[in-house]
């Protein structure tokens, strides 16, 4: 379990940097998030544009509420074909207000506003006959009232629920029309503190309309900074007095309601709006008096009646019974069509059913609720720990599948809170910082896999085959440079007599030779699964199992030496050409603890193995040539060969070591072992066998016949050593042959 938390922290202290940025950055979204300054806001506004209209688009169409049903009573382009382009004369659309009534709508709203008088056409006769001086006819009196389209118009909405639009405007100074008296009531003594929307001036209907209407109110609607119409005011305050609007006051007309309560708190010196109430019906808004607005889908959600169909026709229309009409336009000459997130041209009649019914309905409406910010805080602190504990242990594909995995979480959930409970959260702080946080990680990891491959690359490059390369690319944590104790096989090769045999050469001769030497026994030892250690002018070290482990290191090695000594025959003529004769190469080869790694100073390193069991390997590639053998092996290393066969060479104590240790030549594999070398080893099986248990004599002569029919220099040395064990006929002979020298 230490190991472990050791392991964890070693990982997290490599990824200090990414973790440290990722936790600023974590903050400095919050500070981000938290900041009242107009900019960051409206930066703010702009992102969460994006994910509110992925949202609004995933979670609509929307099924309309039945009850109350609102119809959109449409000047459309058909009925301007019919009945003439707009504005109709107010004759004509009191006409449509009777027609209507007649139907026994609810309520109706008009979404066009009547600020101009109209004028009668006997004005026009009036002002002929003035000029003339001929006196007014006596039916000219009679029939001026009748053709009066203003007193028609107003005659036709008093005493009925009709409910008259106007725009504000926010930054035009100008009073046109009459502005009805206010049904919100409200504890505000001092509007000018209220965060409410404030206007500089109004287009109202004219007086003798407002003062006929049940109610009128304002239809104006802003845009976001991108154009899209999201949101809608409620409520708006103009020359200290707080005004609903169109929807607002057209749901209280049709909940019967006297008055409509607008509640707010104090947030500093401002005092915010926090929501509405009709009777028992809760509103809430934004501190604006604004709402979200909720679309239902796209256009003709809403059923609609072209408006000349109601003005012509003879027959009534049962489904406008109890109904709310919006008498409206989505004519495209008309110029209110406006962009939605639903869609990008949409009628603004039916972006006022939409308020409207949500209004009625405010269950629908999504609201930010007033723990939002601190939940969006410690959603991010959250994050940040999580990131900072678990991104170290992943590597860049499992960094971008975590990043992806928490993006589509957060997003879930927050939709699950956006589909389900009408929560707004802010989501693009929380999701941004999750995906700079995650880049960070992914770009810090692959700059360090990327010089680690380069390192890797660096260190073992000239040292280790491609095979070996690629795999430590793939794995780099498959090699520990920091050093390491393991069981390994260690190799040393030297030419015999370099020195005198190099004397008569340039220095362009011997480097020649050397590469025709060392490139040939290098490719031999990466074709085998070793590393190259070091090249010491024609001395090659070279060993096995590091840095990927190999379980048949021992074997790889020995079949490496045996394969090196095979080609340095077949160079026997390369290099006679350049006159070099007679190379020979003695190899000894060890298997043991050795203690592997990047070792050396800040100013050089190198991935080197150190201890004991090599300087073994290193003397008995001395001794080949004491035994006039091309490979010594130690026990250690045959032990792990079985499918070698050795000789038995000798019992030796080399300089330095007080254990003794069995050494061997290796001669084939198995398989390759002709009949007459299986007899000739079983001889010298033998012959050994005597010369071990004191019989010196019988050895004596086994040696000679095998020196004379082989002419190997082994034999010659054993024929010496008998020859002195018979003359002094030792009585504590010792089996264990002691080298002095290196």
């Amino acid at each position: 379990m230490i190991f472990e938390g050791n392991k964890l922290f070693s990982k997290h202290k490599q990824s200090l940097l990414p973790i440290i940025t990722g936790i600023v950055l974590t903050i400095l979204a919050a500070l981000f998030y938290l900041s009242d300054d107009p900019t960051s806001i409206d930066i703010q506004q702009r992102l969460e544009a994006i994910p509110y209209d992925i949202r609004l688009k995933l979670s609509t169409p929307i099924e309309i509420t039945e009850l109350p049903p609102i119809i959109i009573i449409d000047i459309d382009e058909a009925s301007i074909k019919k009945d003439g382009r707009w504005p109709w004369e107010r004759k004509k659309i009191g006409t449509l207000v009777n027609k209507l009534h007649e139907n026994n709508v609810a309520v109706i709203a008009m979404d066009v506003v009547q600020s101009e008088k109209e004028q009668n056409p006997l004005e026009k006769v009036k002002i002929a006959l003035n000029q003339t001086g001929e006196e007014l006819p006596d039916w000219y009196l009679k029939i001026e009232n009748n053709l009066n389209g203003d007193s028609f118009f107003a005659d036709s909405i008093k005493d009925k629920e009709v409910v008259l639009g106007y725009p504000f405007h926010r930054k035009l100074v100008t009073q046109s029309g009459k502005l009805a008296s206010s049904a919100i009531v409200s504890d505000i003594e001092n509007t000018e503190k209220l965060t409410a929307i404030h206007m500089l001036g109004y287009t109202a209907n004219l007086n003798e309309f407002t003062n006929n209407s049940a109610g009128s109110g304002f239809f104006s609607i802003a845009p976001d900074r991108d154009g899209t119409i999201r949101r809608a005011p409620v409520v708006a305050v103009y020359n200290n007095q707080i005004y609903p609007s169109l929807a607002l006051e057209t749901a209280r007309i049709y909940l019967l309601e006297d008055e409509i309560k607008l509640h707010t708190d104090f947030v500093g010196s401002a005092q915010t709006i926090t929501h509405l109430s009709m009777g028992k019906m809760v509103i809430k808004t934004d501190a604006q008096g604004q709402i979200l607005i909720p679309y239902l889908g796209k256009q003709k959600h809403f059923p609609y009646i072209p408006a000349s169909e109601i003005l012509h026709s003879k027959k009534t229309f049962p489904e406008l019974e109890n109904a709310i009409a919006l008498v409206g336009t989505s004519a495209v000459g008309l110029s209110d069509l406006r962009p939605t997130p639903v869609q990008a041209s949409f009628p603004g009649v039916e972006i006022q059913a939409n308020i409207l019914h949500g209004l009625l309905h405010p269950e629908n409406i999504a609201y930010v609720p007033d723990w939002a910010a601190g939940a969006t805080v410690m959603t991010l602190a959250v994050l940040s720990l999580f990131m900072a504990l678990f991104y170290p242990l992943l590597q860049p594909m499992g960094l971008v599948i975590s990043g992806t995995t928490l993006v589509f979480v957060m997003f879930g959930f927050n939709y699950w809170m956006w589909s389900s409970h009408h929560i707004n959260l802010p989501l693009i702080i929380p999701l941004l910082t999750v995906m700079a946080v995650s880049s960070i990680h992914v770009i810090y990891d692959l700059i360090k896999e990327n010089k680690g491959r380069r390192r890797i690359h660096d260190m073992f490059g000239q040292y280790v085959p491609l095979e070996h390369i690629n795999k430590l690319i793939e794995f780099p944590h498959a090699v520990n440079t920091d050093g390491e104790k393991r069981e390994m096989t260690v190799l040393f090769s030297d030419i015999r007599d370099f020195t005198a045999l190099s004397e008569p050469l340039t220095t362009r001769q011997l480097k020649t030779f050397l590469n025709q030497y060392l490139t040939p026994i290098t490719e031999i030892i990466f074709n085998n699964q070793g590393t190259i250690d070091k090249y010491v002018g024609d001395m090659v070290m070279a060993f096995w199992g590091a840095p990927i482990y190999h379980p048949q290191h021992a074997t790889k090695a020995v079949i490496a030496a045996m394969e090196m000594q095979q080609k340095i025959k077949k160079m026997q003529k390369t290099f006679k050409d350049m006159g070099i004769n007679n190379i020979a190469a003695g190899i000894g080869i060890h298997t043991g603890e050795m203690n592997v790694g990047d070792m050396g100073s800040d100013y050089r390193r190198a991935y080197t193995v150190l201890g004991d069991a090599v300087n073994l390997g290193s003397r008995l590639e001395g001794l080949t040539k004491y035994y006039g053998v091309g490979i010594l092996v130690s026990e250690e290393t045959k032990l792990q060969c079985p499918d070698i066969v050795f000789r038995y060479i000798d019992n030796v104590r080399v300089k330095g070591k007080q254990d003794s240790i069995k050494i061997y030549e290796p001669l084939k594999t198995l398989n390759q072992l002709t009949e007459l070398q299986k007899t000739q080893l079983e001889n010298h099986e033998q012959t050994f066998a005597e010369y071990l248990s004191g019989k010196w004599e019988i050895a004596h002569a086994g040696f000679r016949q095998l020196y004379e029919t082989s002419n190997d220099p082994l034999y010659r040395v054993y024929l010496e050593r008998t020859e002195t064990i018979l003359k002094e006929q030792p009585t504590d002979w010792d089996p264990i042959h002691n080298h002095t020298e290196k």
